[in-house]
């Protein structure tokens, strides 16, 4: 039995219709119900009523036509207590329940919302204002239930995405620990054995042949490279592996010292330091020794053809410098420290930019100075490890200034 309440064309362009499903088997109860839904909403809603009286008829019709919400009697002819709720979420496992139930039934129906009903209402109590809210509520509740099963699903499948790539960050991991191991035993062991044999063929053939002398001395020079790279490809890959262990640094000295390390290295130099007093992080001691020791062997590098070249180790902010990274101020405080390495030597032209942290890439501009295109990498790394970030400014013949910041 089928009693549809009907509005004008009018009305529903102006009102949210909401299309309910009314499974009750008692016509006084029905009639009660199909009364209150007819009473003009001040909230702007339109409720469209459909009315069966049977279990299995409400299913025939879930299956048929679109609801927007099922009011359920527990209790029908053709089926008794949850299993009525279950058939019917079983058939439409969407749609949001309030469920009908006498006094005596008040515990059925508690166990229909643990069950997966969205709010039940007693026979004998239903106001239109409480029905009217118990309906809106299941579509609320409904709402946010599948919103989250959702974002549930979306979450799980992140998960297990990201479950595939740790999988597959330990297999690189692994295969990064086979390589270094290449590197430093079944590659170095190869060129060692290449510069003692090219050195004893030299102390071998003596004068004899200068042409000779000349190629084995090539070779030699070759595997010196070679030996170089491998050293600081070890040392870049390494770093990732390593724990970083924070301590107490004084940055100052270590810049102190070596810069006169420098300077002791080559003493005709004229090079001016500046250097920041008193400047204290925590971090690895070793890893920002190996950054600074980088940084600044650029810097001295850079301004070798400067007679009078000047390096400078500072601290300062965001609000005393120009160039920052574009998420600079959402990611360092405003009175977060920014160290910085600067030099007046050749610089580099910024539209190279982008491969100046790449490994082995070298600046067109410095291809004249000796150096491995490690260097910066390896400085990158392990201000990252440290949770900072690390960024510059330079321009050709004015020098090259480093910025990062450090997170211990």
């Amino acid at each position: 039995m089928n009693i549809n309440s009907q509005t004008t064309p009018e009305t529903c362009s102006q009102k949210q219709v909401i299309q309910v499903l009314l499974i009750e088997d008692n016509p006084g109860d029905a009639f009660l119900i199909r009364g209150m839904l007819g009473i003009k909403s001040t909230e702007g809603i339109d409720y469209q009523l459909t009315h069966v009286d049977q279990l299995a008829e409400a299913l025939t019709s879930l299956q048929r036509d679109n609801y927007s919400v099922v009011l359920l009697d527990l209790s029908l002819p053709d089926s008794q207590g949850l299993a009525t709720l279950e058939q019917v979420m079983a058939q439409a496992p969407t749609l949001p329940i309030v469920v009908f139930t006498g006094l005596d039934d008040e515990t059925a129906a508690i166990q229909a919302v643990q069950t997966g009903a969205q709010d039940y209402l007693v026979k004998g109590q239903v106001t239109p204002g409480s029905l009217g809210h118990a309906i809106r509520y299941a579509l609320e509740r409904q709402e946010n239930k599948l919103a989250l099963q959702q974002k549930t699903a979306e979450l799980e499948g992140l998960n297990k995405e990201l479950r595939k790539r740790t999988l597959e960050l330990e297999a690189a991991n692994t295969d990064l620990e086979a390589f270094n191991y290449t590197v430093s035993h079944d590659l170095r062991n190869p060129l060692t054995g290449i510069k003692t044999g090219c050195a004893l063929l030299s102390a071998y053939m003596g004068d004899q042949d200068p042409r000779l002398q000349k190629y084995l001395h090539t070779i030699q020079d070759y595997t010196r490279h070679m030996a170089t790279l491998l050293e600081g490809l070890l040392q870049l890959s390494n770093i990732s592996h390593n724990a970083v262990q924070a301590h107490p640094v004084n940055l100052s000295a270590t810049v102190q010292t070596i810069a006169r390390q420098f300077l002791q290295q080559e003493p005709h130099r004229k090079v001016k330091f500046v250097i920041a007093p008193h400047v204290q992080v925590q971090g690895d001691t070793h890893l920002l020794w190996v950054a600074l020791e980088n940084l600044l062997g650029n810097a001295w590098k850079y301004s070798s053809q400067l007679n009078h070249a000047q390096i400078e180790f500072g601290v300062t902010c965001l609000a005393e410098i120009d160039a920052y990274p574009a998420n600079a101020k959402e990611t360092i405080a405003p009175d977060q420290p920014i160290f910085f390495v600067r030099d007046n030597g050749c610089g580099f032209d910024m539209t190279q930019a982008d491969r100046i942290f790449l490994p082995f890439q070298r600046l067109s501009s410095t291809e004249s100075f000796a150096g491995n295109g490690i260097g910066l990498s390896t400085v990158q790394r392990i201000i990252l490890c440290h949770g900072g970030q690390i960024w510059f400014e330079a321009a050709v013949d004015q020098g090259a200034t480093f910025y990062w910041t450090l997170a211990y």
